[in-house]
């Protein structure tokens, strides 16, 4: 009986640790103090951003519950500026955590052209966010500040690998 409940312990603790990171999202996210220019301090390599140097997003809320997207982007070497434009709402309304972004104007397909966001921790002050899809193969680490200072790099880079994100090659931007 004791083997059984031993065993029965540890399965279970070894499922909790292994689910942990996988479940654990920001519990609730503030709209208003969520709103407003993130720029981009760090992210996992990806075909769009692959020479990105500086990247800013801007959410601009544009109805309860909806956003309008604004994402910059300047290019390395050539230092060009380029905008993606794109829409969200949220899909969780009792956390306000989970985003559904459509990208904007002839490039939506009518909304089919659409992605699943979810923020996983932020700061309690809104300084910092960690956003990225829901299967954790993308994702973003941002600020409030351009050039945050080091140890502020560290520690969100840290809370990103606690949350199961892979940061092994984090790309860090924005300096």
């Amino acid at each position: 009986m004791i083997r059984h409940l031993i065993a029965a312990t540890t399965a279970t603790a070894l499922f909790a640790a292994a689910a942990g990171p996988a479940l654990a999202q920001a519990s609730a996210v503030d709209l208003d103090r969520f709103d407003g220019r993130w720029f981009e301090i760090a992210r996992n390599p990806n075909g769009m951003q692959r020479d990105c140097s500086r990247a800013q997003i801007d959410f601009n809320p544009s109805a309860p519950g909806r956003y309008a997207i604004l994402v910059t982007c300047t290019r390395r070497p050539s230092g060009d500026v380029e905008t993606l434009r794109a829409n969200a709402r949220v899909t969780d309304t009792a956390t306000n955590a989970k985003f559904r972004f459509s990208l904007a104007g002839l490039l939506s397909f009518g909304g089919l052209a659409s992605q699943q966001y979810w923020v996983w921790d932020h700061a309690p002050d809104y300084s910092w966010a960690i956003m990225g899809l829901p299967d954790k193969s993308s994702w973003w680490v941002w600020h409030r500040s351009q050039s945050p200072a080091a140890s502020v790099r560290t520690s969100t880079l840290a809370r990103a690998r606690a949350l199961g994100f892979n940061t092994t090659n984090a790309v860090h931007t924005g300096r």
